[in-house]
C-alpha cells in the first residue's frame, strides 16, 4: 500500500490529507505527525489521516512520499534529521512559499538515493489550524513543481501525479523564477497589507478613522491576519526578491504621488489613464488572458509517461485517466462560461 507521510498537520497539511482522501488514489495510507499535540488532535478529528504519530521517525517509516508542511525555517532541521531515516528511493516534497533555501538544504542534507521535489500550491487562507482545513483548497489552483537538480524523473512524476489527484494544475518552474514571481504576487501583497494597517492604526486619530473603515479597508488588510510564523519565514528565506518588488512598488506609488502632488495643475486625463490601465490589466488576469497553458506540462516530454506509470501503481490507468478527463473537461466548461 503506497504511503504518504505529512509532517505538519496545520491548515495546509490537514487540507492536503483531506484532498488525498477524496482523490481517486486508492489504497493510500496517509500518516500525519506534528510537534504540536493540539495540531495532531485537531487533524485527527478531521478524519483525513489513516493514523497519527507523535514521533517524527515513526511517521516517515516506510513512506513513499514525505510532505513537509511546516514553517519554512523548521524544514532545515527536519531535512537534517530525516536524512538518515528515510527509505531508499523516498521522495521528499514541501508546500513552502520560498524555494531556493529549501532546495539548498535538501541538497546539503539528503543522500543521493532520496529525491527532493519542491512544491508550492498557490492556495490558502488567512485562518490557520487544522480546524479550518478544506478538501477543495487545491481544486483548479496552480501548484508549482520545482524538482531539485538531483531529483529523478520518477520522483518528479510521483509529485505530478499527486498534484493532479488533488485536481490542481502542475506548473513547472525554476526555484529562482518561483521565488521572484511569488514575491511579486504573494509576499509583496502581504507586506502591503501589513504596511497599510501599520500606517493607519498608528495615527493618533485611529479611533475615529476606524469608525469609517469599511469593505475596501477590510479587503486590503485581510492578509495582515495571516500566519505570522509563516510570513516571518518567507521574509527570512526570500529577502532579495521581496526587496526588489518593494522597490518597484515604491516607484509605482511615487509616480502616482507625483501626479497628485501637482495640486495647482492636476492632469485628470493622466490619472484616468492610470486607473483604466490598471482596471484593464486586472480584467485580463481575471479572464485568464495570460498564457495559462504555457507551463502546464514539463518541458521534459518523458514526464507525462512517467506520471501515468506512477498512476498505475496508485490507482490504475483507467481510473486515473477518467479523473483527468473529468477535471480537464470541467476546466474547459468553466472557461466557456
Amino acid at each position: 500500500m503506497p504511503r504518504i507521510a505529512i509532517v505538519g498537520t496545520g491548515l495546509m497539511g490537514a487540507s492536503l490529507a483531506l484532498a488525498l482522501k477524496n482523490s481517486p488514489l486508492l489504497n493510500l495510507e496517509v500518516v500525519g505527525t506534528d510537534s504540536s499535540g493540539g495540531a495532531r488532535s485537531g487533524a485527527q478529528k478531521t478524519g483525513a489521516f489513516s493514523r497519527m504519530e507523535s514521533r517524527l521517525l515513526n511517521a516517515v517509516e516506510g513512506a513513499d512520499i514525505v510532505v513537509l508542511a511546516t514553517p519554512i525555517v523548521a524544514m532545515k532541521e527536519l531535512l537534517e534529521i530525516l536524512s538518515t531515516h528515510l527509505p531508499e528511493g523516498c521522495v521528499v516534497t514541501d508546500v513552502g512559499s520560498s524555494k531556493q533555501s529549501v532546495i539548498a538544504w535538501a541538497d546539503e542534507y539528503l543522500p543521493e538515493n532520496i529525491h527532493f521535489v519542491g512544491g508550492h500550491p498557490m492556495a490558502g487562507r488567512e485562518t490557520p489550524g487544522p480546524e479550518n482545513a478544506d478538501p477543495d483548497m487545491f481544486k483548479g489552483k496552480t501548484y508549482c513543481v520545482i524538482p531539485s537538480a538531483r531529483a529523478s524523473e520518477r520522483a518528479a512524476a510521483e509529485i505530478t501525479t499527486m498534484v493532479e489527484a488533488l485536481e490542481a494544475t502542475p506548473y513547472y518552474i525554476s526555484a529562482e523564477e518561483h521565488d521572484s514571481f511569488v514575491a511579486a504576487v504573494s509576499h509583496l501583497p502581504f507586506l502591503l497589507s501589513v504596511a497599510l494597517v501599520g500606517c493607519t492604526s498608528s495615527s493618533p486619530n485611529w479611533d475615529d478613522i476606524a469608525r469609517v473603515a469599511s469593505s475596501g479597508y477590510h479587503d486590503l488588510t485581510r492578509l495582515a491576519s495571516g500566519d505570522t510564523v509563516m510570513h516571518r519565514d518567507i521574509c527570512v528565506t526570500n529577502p532579495e526578491p521581496i526587496v526588489s518588488w518593494i522597490d518597484s512598488f515604491i516607484r509605482e506609488l511615487y509616480g502616482i504621488r507625483q501626479l497628485l502632488a501637482e495640486s495647482d495643475n492636476l492632469d485628470s486625463q493622466a490619472i484616468m489613464d492610470l486607473f483604466v490601465k490598471a482596471r484593464d490589466n486586472r480584467a485580463r488576469w481575471l479572464a485568464g488572458d495570460y498564457g495559462a497553458q504555457a507551463r502546464e506540462y514539463n518541458p521534459h516530454t518523458e514526464l507525462p509517461t512517467f506520471a501515468q506509470s506512477m498512476g498505475d501503481m496508485f490507482v490504475g490507468r483507467r481510473l486515473l485517466d477518467a479523473q483527468r478527463r473529468l477535471f480537464r473537461g470541467g476546466r474547459e466548461e468553466d472557461r466557456r462560461r
